[in-house]
């Protein structure tokens, strides 16, 4: 069966659309974009060319010629992750960035392929038995001995990568990984609203696909109804994931502020 490398632009897509109020206003200006870039890149990369050479260029028209790039003082913006703005501005960050490279990967049959390293995005390339790893912040091979430094410096000194760290990731767990991202981003900038609808969203669509709720998702949406004030639906959500996830060091966490939240509630119900 061929890899669907085009999963994370349409969960992007229904990021946008979830998350936004402008009726899907930039949906065909994305899609217009982004088929211009696939017009631009078959124009520029010979079809008959080695598979090699192929994802060199494809690499060099990104990030050279088009100019896409991570800033470091603002790649961690919620901005990043709506690919209007990362299509106009040309800046975005690894997921982002890898979205638009994966995307144009698969229209070219390009054997490029997303790897959940635990740091960030990271891309493979499988060519003839070979492979080499792509860093989607500035578009250039990245060793294995720079992977395992990275990896490192998150787990400690000592950690040792290992081949799963390195696999194809399967698309269901990309765009978990971007879900995680996006709502972790979005709480963190107090983006309520946007946050709410896209949780609320993915609650929905468990609950359509007959599948047992999620604590994770009860507990980001109780985070974000206390950041809005709604401490009566916050404090079912808090509590459903503390009874349910017990042993999660953020249960502990919420065992102490849960009493602080129910004095809210009754404090309201006396004024």
């Amino acid at each position: 069966m061929k890899y669907d490398k085009t999963a994370l632009y349409r969960e992007m897509e229904s990021f946008y659309l979830i998350t936004t109020e402008d009726e899907g206003e930039d949906l065909h200006t994305v899609r217009t974009m982004m088929g211009g870039l696939v017009r631009k890149a078959r124009r520029a990369i010979p079809a008959e060319g080695e598979i090699k050479n192929k994802i060199h260029q494809l690499l060099q028209l990104m990030y050279g010629d088009w100019g896409f790039y991570c800033d470091r003082e603002t790649y961690f913006r919620a901005e990043n992750l709506y690919l209007s703005y990362v299509l106009r501005s040309k800046q975005g960050m690894p997921v982002s960035l890898g979205c638009i490279l994966l995307y144009l990967a698969e229209k070219l049959d390009l054997p490029i392929y997303p790897v959940l390293f635990p740091t960030q995005l990271i891309l493979r390339a499988d060519v003839e038995g070979d492979t080499a790893f792509i860093n989607p912040w500035d578009g250039k091979y990245i060793s294995r001995d720079d992977l395992q430094k990275l990896y490192q410096g998150a787990f400690g000194f000592g950690a040792m990568l290992t081949a799963e760290d390195l696999a194809i990731a399967e698309p269901q767990e990309l765009t978990e990984r971007f879900a995680q991202l996006a709502k972790s981003t979005l709480i963190r900038e107090e983006l309520n609203a946007a946050a709410l609808k896209y949780i609320e969203s993915r609650l929905y669509w468990r609950k359509v696909a007959n599948k047992s709720e999620d604590p994770y998702e009860r507990r980001d949406r109780g985070l974000v109804l206390a950041q809005m004030g709604a401490y009566h639906a916050a404090v079912d959500d808090l509590q459903y994931f503390v009874d349910h996830c017990p042993d999660d060091p953020t249960a502990y966490l919420l065992m102490a502020q849960l009493p602080e939240m129910k004095k809210e509630i009754s404090n309201e119900l006396l004024n």
